[in-house]
């Protein structure tokens, strides 16, 4: 465990040194604070942690206090340990509750009393500090939420339980909002996140419309366009030279037609200004002809993932789509007072469309919501890539997708009561952890197998024979066909019956 005077040491922003003492004076400012911390050139040797009775809460206050307004911050460690009540929920990647552990698990911490342990990230941070400032803690549980204001004025989740006085801190992490601001102090960030759209990756599926994709709807009907003005024309050269081809339409029709389908001419047509037409007219087929099998061999060569939710938009368009929400966050707090806008949309869809779980229930939802039934969650990035990575490690597959589109910036932090010392004292130790890259290494190693599944392919070759459910359009054309021609020889029957001819 690399020791935090040692990473302070290199963590600073501007450094002077006092021509009285060999001490060095490193300060930086984060919101609006200037925090000085002084570090000396010799390391004193640490004192053990020990956990002493008669420390009360008043005696770790003002010693506290009295580190923080003489700029002794980071070298602050309690002369006699006190112990703090830590509120805290599962939500990994950053945060586990274990609460079996036995006296001399290997799991347990020093620092930590009673039979219930967190880890992760946070927790790992929460054991930093404990060790850094010389204090012992116990996880406090309560309702699984992080906490937002109730009706009756009180707070929920581990914002109330700080609130109430049954917890010292609050490791969240939290995402930092005005409202909360209010009522707890946050600590500086530990890290920003986004939220994205997290929903079942779609299998691919047949097209059996494919016979058409190789050209747009707007080519097929400028070809017809075409045909039909060359029809027109053909008729209107033999009709007014007089010679040239057969003076029914239909004739000139079936021509045009036989062309296109690289069939042979039903009649030679005669002068130059007929057969320029019909030259231009076989030259545009051979290019459309080549260019739609060429484009058809490759298209059906490989199989659409069709991906339908992109966007925060794309769910709210969506009316049968279910959404998945955690409960009592900084998101649900605003969608309460919104007016206008896209979260104003998502205000009235969470309304008839939306369930909320606890912080706590977050990772097990995605497996049994979202995999076996309709719904979209909107959860941070780092959750998404936490599911795609233990879902890979236990089946080997990619069965979730998760958004491009995000939305829903949040700074996250961590929260004590009000006026409290601790906030300063965890502040600058925050700072170091974060600055020199260690918390981003401990939530990277909670995912060893996130990036398979983060860039999958939308289209997948095709190893495997056509069934009628690719190309039952195929049959549905040539039954038409086949249709219309009966109903044609039906006609032609009944005329010849008569003695006409159809």
């Amino acid at each position: 465990m690399i020791h935090l005077q040692q990473m302070l040491r290199r963590s600073s922003i501007f450094m002077k040194r006092e021509e009285e003492s060999s001490t060095l004076t490193h300060g930086f400012h984060i919101f609006g604070y200037r925090y000085i911390l002084i570090l000396h050139n010799s390391v004193s040797k640490e004192p053990k942690l020990k956990a002493q009775a008669g420390f009360v809460e008043d005696d770790w206050k003002a010693a506290a206090w009295d580190a923080v307004n003489n700029h002794r911050s980071i070298q602050f460690k309690f002369p006699r340990a006190p112990h703090f009540r830590v509120a805290a929920e599962e939500w990994p990647p950053h945060v586990y509750i274990r609460s079996d552990i036995k006296e001399g698990d290997k799991a347990r911490s020093p620092l930590v009393i009673g039979q219930t342990i967190v880890t992760g990230p946070m927790g790992q941070l929460m054991d930093e500090f404990a060790q850094s400032m010389n204090f012992t803690y116990s996880v406090v549980q309560g309702d699984g939420y992080w906490g937002a204001p109730q009706e009756n004025g009180s707070w929920n989740g581990m914002i109330g339980t700080v609130l109430r006085g049954e917890a010292d801190i609050g490791l969240g992490p939290f995402g930092m909002a005005y409202t909360r601001s209010q009522v707890v102090d946050f600590t500086i960030p530990v890290f920003i996140e986004m939220l994205h759209v997290i929903v079942k990756r779609p299998l691919p599926q047949p097209n059996p419309w494919g016979f058409l994709a190789p050209f747009t709807w707007f080519i097929w009907i400028g070809l017809l366009a075409a045909m039909i003005g060359i029809i027109i024309m053909s008729f209107a050269v033999t009709n007014i030279l007089g010679f040239g081809g057969p003076r029914p339409i239909r004739n000139h029709a079936w021509a045009i037609y036989s062309v296109a389908f690289t069939q042979n001419f039903p009649w030679k047509p005669d002068g130059l200004t007929l057969r320029l037409t019909f030259w231009f007219w076989m030259v545009i087929i051979f290019i459309v002809v080549r260019s739609y099998s060429g484009s058809l061999t490759s298209l059906l060569a490989v199989k659409n993932v069709p991906v339908k939710y992109d966007s925060l938009n794309d769910v709210l368009n969506d009316k049968t789509l279910n959404i998945l929400m955690e409960g009592s966050t900084a998101l649900t707090a605003h969608l309460q007072n919104v007016q206008s806008g896209v979260y104003y949309e998502l205000a009235k869809a969470s309304r008839t469309r939306a369930k909320y779980v606890r912080a706590s229930e977050t990772y097990g939802a995605a497996y049994s919501l979202i995999l076996k039934e309709h719904y979209a969650m909107l959860v941070e990035n780092v959750v998404c890539r936490k599911i795609y990575s233990d879902h890979f490690s236990l089946v080997g597959g990619c069965d979730f997708y998760m958004s491009t589109g995000n939305f829903w910036q949040l700074i996250y932090a961590m929260i004590v009561s009000k006026g409290s010392p601790l906030r300063e004292l965890i502040n600058v130790r925050i700072q170091s952890i974060t600055e020199s890259g260690i918390y981003d290494k401990w939530a990277v190693d909670q995912m060893p197998n996130m990036t398979h599944c983060l860039k999958m392919p939308t289209k997948v070759k095709q190893h495997e024979p056509y069934s009628l459910l690719d190309l039952w359009a195929v049959f549905l054309l040539v039954g038409g066909g086949l249709l219309f021609s009966a109903l044609l020889f039906f006609c032609e029957v009944l005329s010849s019956r008569n003695g006409e001819k159809f």
